[in-house]
């Protein structure tokens, strides 16, 4: 058997009905020699018997369901598990777009000495009339932490983490509910060889059971830990960056979610998908991208 090149690690908590799309594109996608690693923190809404049905069939390699303390908890039990060269998170209520993630892995394997590498993608609320797609904007963060090497947030349906990395770079923060604001932060403090892929990656969907929004509050109070951690010299968070972070629902998100009328229902998770996936190809098909070594 060929060594596994990559792992997909997913984490999922009682949201099967997301689950079942997500894993249902990344399965199709999955190539001979990834492998698909999936946590379950103890469901109770049939997500273990759905999974145990894919892995006895064998279209994922690695399943657990068992009670945790939260997403950083199950994503670190799944890069451990992992038998991959290089890791790639997949959060189980959002969609990717497989041949940007197979140029990434790519072009990972062939740069031996890139740590992480993160991309773009599309973000949109599922909570208002109108739901409107907008790029997210990363990659700005990127450039500058070219010329100053100022910690940046890049979003974690994005990370492609080299697996030796983690030795240096180290597992993510448990005590955090916005795991990835820590994570990216964190790495781009350090001396990390980051790559970024200047094309779109995924569609970030937020709706009413997103962590985004179940622990908004708390969410908002790590943007001010964090910050003082990493930014002390920018360490004042003044309500009017609070309101754009709201807008921004993860920092890089451009929607205007505030200033919309919020939907008497969210939109269909399905419709979204299908709309945000052909925007996705649509994209990849009209631009050039490249991927940039700092």
């Amino acid at each position: 058997m060929s060594p596994i090149t990559l792992s997909y690690v997913v984490t999922t908590f009682n949201k099967i009905e997301y689950l079942k799309i997500t894993l249902a594109q990344l399965m199709e996608a999955c190539q001979s020699d990834e492998e698909i690693v999936v946590v379950d923190g103890g469901s109770d809404d049939g997500t273990q018997d759905y999974l145990a049905v894919l892995w006895e069939s064998r279209k994922i390699h690695q399943f657990i369901s068992e009670k945790d303390f939260g997403e950083a908890h199950g994503i670190n039990k799944a890069m451990m598990m992992a038998k991959g060269k290089l890791v790639k998170i997949i959060t189980d209520d959002d969609v990717y777009y497989f041949p940007a993630v197979q140029r990434c892995k790519a072009f990972m394997l062939e740069h031996q000495s890139i740590d992480v590498l993160g991309f773009d993608g599309l973000g949109v609320s599922r909570s208002v009339e109108k739901p409107n797609f907008a790029i997210t904007h990363y990659i700005d963060g990127f450039r500058n932490w070219t010329k100053t090497k100022k910690p940046f947030l890049f979003c974690g349906l994005s990370l492609m983490i080299r697996k030796t990395s983690l030795a240096y770079l180290g597992l993510f923060n448990t005590k955090f509910k916005i795991v990835d604001l820590e994570y990216s932060m964190r790495v781009s403090s350090l001396r990390t060889k980051i790559a970024f892929y200047t094309g779109l990656g995924f569609v970030n969907i937020v709706g009413p059971d997103s962590n985004s929004v179940k622990f908004y509050g708390t969410i908002e109070d790590e943007r001010v830990i964090v910050r003082k951690m990493y930014l002390p010299e920018e360490s004042e968070v003044t309500l009017a960056q609070r309101v754009k972070n709201a807008r921004g629902v993860l920092g890089g998100i451009k929607n205007t979610i505030l200033g919309s009328p919020p939907a008497s229902r969210p939109a269909e998770y399905e419709k979204i998908v299908e709309q945000g996936m052909a925007l996705l190809e649509e994209y990849d098909r009209s631009r050039p991208s490249e991927i940039l070594i700092a």
